[in-house]
């Protein structure tokens, strides 16, 4: 139940900071809850440049040895004031130890000349690989009917608890009144409770 609680209260500080897919769970155990933050570095919005700031993050929690629940969030501020917020919720199917399906619904709002928002789905495939004891590659590819993403990072763990990533992220959005890539580098750390 406190995993519970806490996840719940992750997700909020998640979505109000604005915190994307991470570094993944290495080995993920049954009831292993995740929090990752991101800050966004050398973004863009469209061909125009985006705040450095805080911008993705993720909160995960694995059901069992084949199944997890994820919530994400990314959130990009062009200098011209343009704002995309993606936020997805999806279950992760491991198809091997380093391959996994995913699908869930998507909410993305954009404000930009007017506010616009839209439900949707996203479905994907995500990989992991590890590159020694403390270093793992990963990288993700979601096609949906707003949002198209993928990313590409590597992440270190300094602990079984703590690690460090940094990624580059690509999001195609078609919402209504918007219709850009926003896309740059991230980096950021994850607690595995």
């Amino acid at each position: 139940m406190k995993k519970i609680v806490l996840a719940s209260v992750l997700a909020a500080i998640v979505s109000v900071n604005a915190v994307s897919f991470a570094a993944p769970i290495r080995d993920p155990q049954e009831g292993d809850l995740k929090a990752d933050i991101n800050y966004g570095f050398d973004q863009k919005e469209g061909s125009r440049s985006a705040k450095d700031r805080f911008t993705g993050g993720d909160v995960t929690y694995v059901l069992n040895n084949k199944w997890d629940i994820q919530y994400t969030n990314n959130n990009t501020k062009g200098d011209n004031g343009f704002k995309i917020n993606e936020n997805y919720l999806t279950g992760n199917y491991r198809l091997t130890p380093y391959i996994s399906a995913y699908a869930g619904g998507s909410y993305v709002k954009t404000e930009t000349w007017s506010s616009k928002h839209a439900y949707g789905y996203q479905v994907g495939l995500k990989g992991q690989l590890p590159i020694s004891d403390k270093w793992q590659g990963f990288a993700s590819v979601g096609v949906g009917d707003d949002v198209n993403t993928y990313e590409v990072g590597v992440g270190y763990d300094f602990t079984s608890n703590w690690d460090a990533h940094v990624k580059y992220r690509k999001s195609s959005v078609d919402v209504d009144n918007y219709d850009d890539d926003v896309k740059g580098w991230q980096v950021g750390m994850g607690y595995k409770f």
